[in-house]
């Protein structure tokens, strides 16, 4: 046999090693030009490339071609502005879930198109790439990663939710096989309608480990709720518990569900998130993952359990064992740069330590409360919010006082709840021009017996100026605006008991001119269409069937119309004719327009005299 494997290298056999010596010597005595006949021929005879056969001269038998190092080594024609180009187009065409999209075939056609020298081939680019590292694997390797550091137990808490590979049908427990649900994994998956979801905690600083399972259609904000009132919450069994000063997790849809952030923020838990594509961020929890599943969820397999409820019970007791690292012929113990292999349970014991570090989680009610889904406001009066703090279970009134030039009676702020920090809130009071001003506020503890603060200043005895709010400054700006400089809010309702003109002060103390400026501008003409009597059966059916109406004059009226249409063509004893016409006294409207236009008549109709021409 010519090779022999030995500890992953190639070893030759003697009778090999001889002929590859004699070809050594045969190559250095050959005139220029035949040694490369004579490699070529051994690698024929042996069945192997020329390049290796070159490789075992080299590595074996000691060979020199003696060939001096290019002065150009490393150089290539190929202008670097165009490498770039290439290796940044296949960079950016990877996508989230690392799939490579462009070909440096493509990438070259792109590049030659734009105007860049492309004059090597595509194998050669490739390999170029490589030895510039500008690969794509070489770039995904690119990011050296920091160790970072936590001051003690419950510093900096890692979750992560992952689909679990368990799931239960009505004939008890399943286990997704890889051929069935990852060949065609969107249509398989959505076969299961209520699939198991894995939660798990990771301890930055003694990597203690906590696992819980939900069933559901996927992941959602009532279930990490519920993970995080039993993570952090006191466990019979297991050691670690508490609320953390930080918390790392993913951009999941839960996660960053308005309920939980509300929470977190109430709890002042420092909650971040990794970027996207940096889940080495948490790389605790991840592993803490891969725990999980291989060290407890392997185990499924030979001792099926048939509910979540179940499986959550068998977990319980696995985080027991595995942090106090009791499971027989298995090292739970984690393992730093240190080198010494440590328990996580005595690791985190040594929160005892670090006072304050161990911080209670509230009541579940209390937390829950954080949940609901609306934004929580209140309206501003005399410097002052009403608010029933989940703590408390009572209204309680905070004073805004110190804040009063930024807030105004009536105005909407934001308030979150804060726990574990004596009912305190946080309140956002939104500003004209700037960033919101966030400040915290605590309620008012101290009373009288009449229920009124001790701080308030006793009547008749102290006086307390309060300080102006916004909107009272801002009445302030109106009443000067309107009664001249220096007037204030209080000033003004003086001058307008008084009936006093606003603005009288300008133009020279004459005022405002507020209308007499009208009528006076040209008007554009006009033109409208004549207008159409209002034609209906009921007005015809008036017309027609109503009595003729007539307007009826007194004889002094009469005689002073028919002046001021004659002038001086009426008659002097215009009064007597009126008269003797009419002895009753009432002349219609209608004579009394046409008198003197017409011929008189003869005599008197129906008590009416005719006309009569004035002479």
């Amino acid at each position: 046999m010519a090779l022999r494997q030995s500890s992953g290298q190639t070893r030759l056999a003697p009778a090999l090693l001889a002929d590859l010596f004699a070809l050594r010597d045969a190559v250095k005595t050959a005139a220029h030009g035949n040694a490369t006949l004579l490699v070529h021929g051994f690698a024929d005879r042996i069945g192997k490339n020329p390049a290796t056969v070159y490789a075992w001269l080299k590595r074996h038998a000691g060979f020199d071609a003696g060939r001096k190092k290019r002065s150009d080594a490393g150089a290539t024609a190929l202008p670097l502005p165009t490498l770039h180009f290439i290796a940044t187009a296949k960079k950016e065409a990877i996508r989230g879930n690392g799939k490579k999209t462009l070909p440096t075939a493509v990438g070259m056609n792109i590049a030659h198109q734009n105007g860049l020298t492309v004059n090597l081939s595509e194998d050669r680019i490739n390999a170029l790439m490589r030895a510039h590292r500008l690969d794509a694997a070489a770039q995904a390797a690119a990011r050296s990663h920091s160790t970072l550091r936590s001051l003690h137990p419950n510093h900096l808490h890692q979750i992560d939710p992952s689909l679990c590979l368990i799931y239960y049908t009505p004939r008890g427990q399943a286990i997704m096989r890889d051929e069935e649900f990852y060949k065609n994994k969107p249509a398989s998956l959505d076969k299961v309608k209520l699939k198991v979801w894995r939660y798990v905690r990771y301890d930055h600083a003694s990597g203690s480990v906590d696992v819980r399972y939900f069933e559901a259609a996927g992941e959602n904000q009532a279930s990490l709720f519920a993970f995080l009132m039993y993570t952090w919450g006191r466990q019979e069994d297991r050691l670690s518990h508490g609320v953390p000063r930080m918390l790392l997790w993913d951009k999941g849809s839960a996660n960053m569900s308005h309920g939980i952030r509300r929470l977190l923020d109430a709890l002042g838990v420092d909650h971040q998130t990794h970027a996207t594509g940096h889940s080495w961020a948490k790389g605790g929890v991840e592993q803490g993952n891969n725990l999980v599943e291989t060290h407890f969820e392997s185990r499924l397999r030979f001792e099926p359990v048939d509910s979540v409820e179940q499986l959550n019970a068998s977990a319980a007791r696995w985080v027991r064992d595995w942090n106090a690292n009791r499971i027989e012929h298995v090292d739970c113990r984690i393992t730093r740069a240190s080198g010494e292999p440590m328990v996580r349970d005595d690791l985190w014991q040594l929160i005892l330590r670090y006072p304050g570090a161990l911080v209670a989680l509230p009541e579940h009610k209390v937390c829950q409360w954080f949940l609901v889904g609306q934004e929580l406001t209140r309206q501003v009066r005399n410097r002052a919010i009403s608010f029933a703090h989940p703590e408390l279970k009572k209204s309680a009134s905070y004073d805004l006082t110190p804040w009063a030039e930024f807030i105004g009676n009536g105005q909407q702020v934001r308030v979150t709840p804060l726990l574990l920090q004596g009912a305190a809130l946080r309140i956002e009071i939104e500003r004209l021009g700037a960033e919101p001003l966030l400040v915290q506020v605590t309620p008012e503890q101290a009373f009288d017996d009449y229920g009124r603060p001790l701080s308030a200043p006793v009547v008749g005895e102290e006086y307390a100026h309060a300080p102006k709010t916004a909107s009272e400054r801002a009445a302030d700006t109106l009443a000067a605006t309107a009664w001249g400089a220096g007037v204030t809010a209080d000033e003004a309702e003086k001058k307008r008991a008084e009936n006093a003109r606003p603005f009288g002060y300008l133009n020279d103390g004459k005022g405002l001119v507020a209308h007499s400026y009208l009528g006076q501008n040209d008007l554009p003409p006009r033109l409208l269409p004549e207008a159409a009597e209002v034609e209906t059966a009921a007005v015809a059916a008036m017309r027609r069937d109503a009595p003729a109406v007539q307007i009826m004059l007194t004889v002094p009226e009469a005689v002073r119309a028919i002046k001021e249409r004659l002038s001086e063509a009426a008659p002097a004893d215009l009064y007597r004719q009126i008269s003797a016409a009419f002895p009753n006294g009432h002349v219609p409207l209608a004579w009394a327009d046409q008198w003197g236009a017409l011929p008189p008549a003869t005599g008197t109709h129906d008590g009416e005299p005719g006309l009569r021409r004035v002479k």
